[in-house]
């Protein structure tokens, strides 16, 4: 569970307002603090982070981490073209005049069944990968 951070101050003004969110998403993005797990783990990738000193501890275990950080992105990706396919299912469903033909589109599209695979096959890998650097650790 996420806890909030401090409440600023009521703003004064709308550019007041958006100064203050943009300085406040700069200052989580900076002290590490984001809360969507695909923000975090997208910044892995291109923000220097601190590592876990057990892990930072262990003799050539750089590659094993970077296989990992790449399963958790992949992983992710999959997660997100899946929520897609299910916000489009969900426009559709909620449109006020519903056509056999535009749920049958939707119904037939073999994507979501690839990316589907696509996660299985990450979190396999994560799993696996995981399970290689429990055996790792002290």
């Amino acid at each position: 569970m996420v806890m909030p951070g401090p409440r600023l101050p009521a703003p004064e003004s709308a550019a007041t307002a958006a100064s203050a969110t943009s300085a406040s998403s700069l200052d989580r993005r900076r002290s590490g603090e984001r809360t969507r797990a695909r923000d975090r783990l997208m910044d892995r990738a291109t923000q220097p982070y601190t590592p876990n000193q057990a892990i930072t501890g262990l003799d050539d275990i750089e590659n094993l981490m970077l296989f990992i950080d790449d399963d958790l992105r992949e992983t992710a990706l999959s997660l997100a073209r899946i929520e897609g396919f299910l916000v489009r299912t969900l426009a559709l469903l909620e449109t006020r005049e519903i056509r056999r033909e535009q749920v049958q589109v939707l119904a037939a599209d073999p994507a979501v069944l690839d990316h589907l695979d696509g996660l299985t096959e990450t979190l396999e890998s994560l799993r696996r990968r995981l399970a290689k650097l429990a055996g790792r650790l002290r």
